[in-house]
């Protein structure tokens, strides 16, 4: 048997994938195969199966014959790229996306479809559950967005842009598409080919994302995501919410897995490699954005230029900026009700100076109010009330006013943030605009 270099042997395997896919003989490309290879690796048939769609294959065309797939390179699959499986442990980020789409899978053919088929042979009774089905499958909302929040930012994070562009583009169309479905149900008119037509539609573009999630993203961010990255985005999921399915159990990486990692990572940088230049092809045809520059910001020390938070690192003067630009004006009193900073924007309701920092902040106020701030300051301290909210018409101007006690982790009280916003404007919106506006009223400027 010829040893197959690396560039061989994906195209041997892209061959034996066409031949199946143009109507082959199972027996050949098993011959072939066995000819060709003592054994693969996982990487190399989806990095193939990738080929094939880029090339124009439909994708529903390669989940039909996945199977076929599996049997061809069946006993001959090396699963060395992967340290560990802790993907399927519950609670893991990837058995959680398996298992909302498993219950997905269900809504669509179990319900969604049962429902109309019964429309469809004339029984309307059928349409208020289809329309609680069809308003259950909004949630798909959250699997979406924690798709495009956090496994979107690590693929990005390893230079593989193209696939989450493509994606996210399909997600919002697919909450669209059951939007309109469900809108023209309930609407007088519904008849029943057209509503048809929406709902293959939608249901049609569910399905094959659930394959591109599980057949094309997955794979390759278990090939090139670490155990630290999948932990980041367990504890990150929670803020973003789950579809279909409780909160699922925690998960934390193995001592085992650890171990095995360390033996893993010379293999995960090269899949990282690899998943980079088969995505590259994508990126061509797609509209071109700066590349994006990712660093571990965690890790990062305060300094007098940067600020590390929680949730993010500030420059000092980008700091500053921020509050200049902010819509709202700022104003931080301590626990002992002394007035400590105040933002500095280009345009304040109330007017601030400098003289006001070390001043207790009743006495910022006019006497007849003086006994009211310090109320709302003795609840915060005392814990009985956590906000107070006020406003006032002041020549013409609507005000909005909040008080906001700020406490730290345990509840300490460290103090009171007023809030004051100039909501006139804001009060006169109406119906939405959405950024696809501001883009579309960009380009008829540019065309006059």
């Amino acid at each position: 048997m010829n040893k197959l270099n690396t560039v061989e042997r994906q195209k041997k395997i892209v061959e034996i994938l066409q031949l199946l896919h143009q109507g082959g003989e199972f027996e050949e490309a098993k011959r072939i195969f066995n000819e060709s290879f003592d054994g693969v690796d996982v990487t190399e048939i989806t990095a193939a199966e990738r080929e094939l769609i880029q090339s124009g294959l439909n994708p529903t065309e390669i989940q039909k014959l996945c199977n076929v797939h599996a049997a061809v390179f069946k006993g001959s699959i090396t699963d060395i790229h992967r340290s560990n499986y802790e993907h399927e442990q519950p609670g893991h980020p990837v058995h959680t996306l398996k298992l909302e789409n498993r219950v997905i899978t269900s809504l669509l053919n179990d319900e969604i479809r049962e429902d109309f088929a019964k429309i469809q042979d004339g029984d309307w009774s059928q349409k208020e559950r289809l329309v609680a089905a069809l308003t259950d499958l909004l949630q798909i909302d959250k699997h979406y967005a924690r798709k495009e929040t956090l496994f979107f930012t690590y693929m990005e994070k390893y230079g593989i842009s193209a696939p989450p562009k493509v994606m996210w583009g399909v997600d919002d169309r697919v909450r669209e598409q059951i939007k309109d479905a469900l809108n023209y149900l309930q609407s007088p008119k519904a008849a029943v080919n057209p509503l048809a037509e929406k709902l293959e539609v939608a249901l049609t573009e569910i399905e094959e994302m659930i394959f591109k999630e599980e057949e094309i993203m997955i794979p390759m961010c278990l090939d090139v995501f670490s155990l630290d990255d999948w932990q980041k985005i367990t504890e990150d999921s929670a803020d973003i919410g789950y579809s279909f399915i409780p909160e699922p159990l925690p998960w934390k990486p193995s001592k085992d897995a650890l171990a095995k990692e360390v033996d893993f990572e010379e293999q995960r940088q090269e899949n990282i490699k690899r998943a980079k230049m088969t995505t590259d092809a994508i990126q061509e045809n797609l509209p071109q954005t700066p590349e994006q520059q990712h660093f571990d910001w965690e890790q990062e020390e305060n300094s007098a230029k940067q600020i590390v938070f929680e949730t993010g690192i500030l420059q000092l003067d980008q700091l500053l900026g921020l509050f200049q630009v902010l819509p709202v004006d700022l104003t931080f009193v301590d626990h002992k009700d002394r007035v400590k900073f105040y933002s500095e924007g280009h345009k304040r309701v109330f007017p601030r100076t400098k003289s006001v920092v070390g001043r207790l902040v009743v006495n910022c106020h006019p006497p007849k109010s003086m006994h009211v701030v310090q109320t709302i300051l003795d609840d915060f301290r005392a814990g009985t009330r956590d906000a107070a909210d006020f406003w006032i018409d002041l020549k013409g101007t609507m005000v909005y006013i909040r008080y906001f006690a700020v406490r730290d982790a345990d509840q300490k009280y460290l103090g009171c943030l007023e809030v004051t916003q100039d909501i006139t404007e804001i009060q006169k919106l109406k119906g939405t605009k959405r950024l696809l506006e501001e883009d579309a009223a960009t380009d008829a400027a540019a065309e006059k």
